[in-house]
């Protein structure tokens, strides 16, 4: 394998969602000897590094989950999607009773809930490259109900169902159109002049399943839900709080 993809929270991180220092140590040494590190978390960028310490034991960052590639490296974007505005607006228009939503917007989060007191205009004409927006709901069966009415009218974006495996809470991703993780990864692999067969991918969430399902390798965190490791190649022994990732790798690259 020439590159590995690892998703963070649920991961690479444990759960109080910090990196290990053996983890950081082992996967800086993988990108010294040649290996290509790839962090693929549904965090935006500023995110991801400040939860791994900036990161410098990677090469590239896939960020909001897959709509943007960062070179970690030269310090800069390779690929960034962004969300319209237009279609920020229709949101708001036709998206009613959510518990709140997060519009990631260059570098900075603006979270609404249905309590806060907004001007949707404004709200609208201050996000500026909306890279994703997160919307959760107060249940499960409210975010599936919302979630099938968006397939039908948001045609111009990727609408996704997302939970993670510490959580039971399911909620709805929106992206920018054609993103997904492997995706990302996809055009990394074209970039770098990589096949995906040489990729092996870690992760444990609902947004994992398409990199772990369709990457050369992909492998499940012990931790995670049981969506994912019906996709995956492998399970790793150890779960997230115990560096699962670095200690499959150990063996797997052995």
């Amino acid at each position: 394998m020439k590159m590995i993809v690892i998703d963070l929270d649920g991961t690479l991180l444990n759960r109080k969602r910090m990196i290990s220092e053996s983890s950081e140590k082992y996967l800086n040494e993988l990108k010294n000897n040649g290996y290509i590190i790839v962090i693929a978390t549904g965090r935006m960028l500023t995110s991801a590094l400040k939860a791994t310490n900036g990161a410098s034991f990677a090469n590239y960052i896939i960020s909001d989950t897959g709509s943007c590639i960062y070179d970690v490296i030269d310090k800069k974007f390779i690929i960034k999607n962004v969300i319209s505005k237009d279609t920020i607006n229709k949101l708001f228009t036709n998206v009613n009773n959510f518990s709140y939503i997060s519009i990631c917007s260059k570098d900075v989060i603006f979270r609404y809930s249905l309590e806060d007191i907004y001007d949707k205009d404004y709200i609208v004409n201050k996000c500026d490259e909306v890279t994703h927006i997160t919307i959760s709901f107060d249940n499960n069966e409210t975010t599936i109900n919302v979630y099938n009415e968006m397939l039908n009218s948001f045609n111009d974006v990727e609408v996704i169902i997302m939970q993670d495996s510490f959580s039971d809470r399911k909620y709805i991703e929106v992206l920018a159109n054609e993103s997904s993780k492997f995706n990302g990864i996809k055009k990394l692999a074209d970039y770098l002049n990589i096949s995906v067969k040489d990729v092996i991918a870690f992760g444990d969430g609902l947004n994992d399943i398409d990199m772990v399902k369709n990457s050369g390798y992909g492998v499940a965190l012990k931790n995670a839900l049981e969506e994912v490791k019906l996709v995956s190649d492998d399970i790793t022994e150890f779960d997230n709080d115990h560096d699962g990732v670095v200690n499959y790798l150990k063996e797997f690259i052995k």
